[in-house]
């Protein structure tokens, strides 16, 4: 996430096995930016992981 609270780079690290199912998932961070900028104090740039499943 940059600065500002836009997403520099978006990506899948492990596919849920479905290649729709994954750029729903995608789409929908997607949507949701621009987040809350990030605070000058913590730096330019944040890495967020997040895990959805098992199902």
């Amino acid at each position: 996430m940059g600065s500002r609270g836009g997403i520099n780079e978006l990506r899948i690290l492990q596919s849920s096995g479905s290649a729709n199912f994954d750029q729903v998932v995608l789409g929908i961070v997607r949507k949701a930016a621009p987040f809350p900028p990030i605070p000058p104090k913590v730096g330019n740039n944040l890495v967020f992981t997040g895990a959805i499943g098992p199902f």
